[in-house]
């Protein structure tokens, strides 16, 4: 994992606040505040530092700060043990890790998105 975070092609550093739509190629890793949607098929790291709210859609999410929202990833999700994950969780796989906060719900499965469903029936009402 040391390795893949060596070669982050993208920074959002500390002190930097953002809102808006945010899409990235590689692995982005982002320091500051960010509020709003990310759609990527990368990798996001949201450092110990870092405050997000938002609905995120990534590859992998490897969490240590605190995000508050949705997050969708395709292959993993990893909390480390001084991340905050207040939402729910889609994925595949996660990894919690010992003193990390998760309160949420966790979806375990494809991630696919669910545009084969009509719009006016949403998963909530075929289940």
């Amino acid at each position: 994992m040391k390795d893949n975070i060596t070669k982050i092609n993208g920074f959002i550093g500390r002190g930097v606040n953002l809102v808006g739509k945010l899409s990235f190629d590689g692995i982005l890793r982002i320091d500051g505040k960010f509020q709003g949607e990310i759609d990527a098929a990368g990798t996001l790291v949201v450092g110990e530092d870092a405050v997000l709210e938002s609905m995120i859609r990534v590859g992998t999410a490897l969490i240590s700060g605190e995000v508050r929202g949705i997050v969708e990833a395709a292959n993993k999700v990893e909390i480390m043990s001084a991340g905050r994950m207040f939402g729910d969780i889609r994925t595949p796989a996660i990894v919690i890790y010992k003193g990390a906060v998760f309160e949420g719900n966790c979806e375990m499965g494809s991630c696919e998105p669910e545009k084969h469903l009509p719009a006016e029936i949403g998963p909530a009402e075929n289940e």
